[in-house]
This record gives C-alpha cells, sequence and structure tokens, in this order.
C-alpha cells in the first residue's frame, strides 16, 4: 500500500507554457514579417547621418544582440521574451575586438524602437546609418517597432510600415495593454506574440 501524500508538505509549482487569446494587428495583417533588403548599400538613396551611430566591444558573447534605439524602447523586455541566448547590449552596435571569441561572427543584431515620434526618428537615423555600412562587425538580423500606444496616427502607422520594410526582416508587435500592469511572462503569451519569439529566434541564412 503506498503512502499518502503529505498534506503540509509544500510543492513547487510546475510552470506550463500557456497560450492566451491571440491579439489582432491592424498594421500587419496575418503577416508576422515584412522583408526588404539583406546587406547594406542596395538602398542608395538613404543618405549617411552626419553623426554616426555609437559602437561598442562586447567581448565574448554567443547568442544574439538585442539593441535599443531610444531609452524605453523595449529592449530589455524583449530579450526577456526571446530567452537566455538574447542579450540586451544596450543603445550602441555591438561588436567584438576580442581574438579569444569562438562564437559565429559577425554577430547577429535586432534593434529595437517604439512607434512614437522619438522612436521612429531613431530607426530612421538608424537605417540610414545601416544602408550605408556605417555599422560593422556584426549583421543586421531584424528590427522590431513595438507599438507606443492603443492608438496610432495614420502617418505614424505609414511611417512604421516604410520602415519595416528597409531592413532584412521588419517585424511589429502590436500594443499590449497588460504590459502595463505586469512585465510580460514568457511562459503565457498570446499566440500571436509566441509565433513571433520563434522567428526572431530562427537563425537567418
Amino acid at each position: 500500500m503506498s503512502a499518502l501524500p503529505n498534506p503540509f508538505t509544500a510543492t513547487k509549482p510546475i510552470k506550463t507554457s500557456e497560450t492566451l487569446p491571440d491579439v489582432r494587428d491592424d498594421l500587419m495583417g496575418k503577416d508576422l514579417l515584412v522583408t526588404g533588403p539583406t546587406t547594406p548599400g542596395l538602398s542608395p538613396t538613404l543618405e549617411a547621418p552626419q553623426t554616426p551611430w555609437p559602437h561598442q566591444d562586447i567581448g565574448v558573447f554567443e547568442g544574439q544582440a538585442i539593441m535599443g534605439l531610444h531609452g524605453g524602447a523595449g529592449a530589455t523586455t524583449l530579450s526577456i521574451l526571446l530567452g537566455e541566448s538574447a542579450l540586451d547590449v544596450g543603445r550602441a552596435w555591438p561588436h567584438s575586438q576580442s581574438t579569444r571569441t569562438q562564437a559565429p561572427w559577425p554577430l547577429p543584431v535586432i534593434a529595437v524602437a517604439r512607434t512614437d515620434r522619438t522612436g521612429l526618428s531613431s530607426a530612421e537615423r538608424f537605417i540610414r546609418s545601416w544602408a550605408n555600412s556605417q555599422l560593422t562587425g556584426s549583421k543586421l538580423s531584424a528590427l522590431v517597432l513595438i507599438e507606443a500606444g492603443p492608438r496610432t496616427s495614420e502617418a505614424r502607422k505609414k511611417a512604421t510600415k516604410r520602415l519595416l520594410r528597409m531592413v532584412p526582416r521588419g517585424v511589429h508587435i502590436p500594443w499590449m495593454d497588460s504590459w502595463l500592469d505586469t512585465p510580460p511572462d514568457p511562459n503565457r503569451l498570446p499566440g500571436r506574440i509566441k509565433r513571433i519569439i520563434k522567428l526572431l529566434n530562427t537563425p537567418t541564412q
């Protein structure tokens, strides 16, 4: 006869992945991403910004770098959702001068910005730097634009769509009102957000 479990013994809860009700994306429809130029130099009409984008040496690292294009861009949140292989590197373009690294280079970089005026302006300056081959030592993997509010103007919608098509992969994350109350839980996400995270974690050629 097996012993009955002790009701006074604390049990550790088991974390399970839960899919919350899906979210709509009026900007992207059913598409999760749009694609554009895979290498710099394919948009010759884009002028280089007068002030070069800052660079930083991040030393030895294997994974993908998440770079915020301005304060409050959402890079920390995105890096948490992407998991342990993602590193929030701040606002400077990452590269490595270390000869000790065994990680595959160039390092994949995901740039993040909000869809407000500051975010879209920063994203455009960043794209102009990338398109004019000012960002070297790593490889731009994707640009993620996170919706800045529950409503957006037609002008900002148009600007968001235009910027997403100017990079190898453009991804839009719709407004998530629940994230204002609590940080997003990687184990409890709407289906669309889960699919986006899976896509961003898929290496590109």
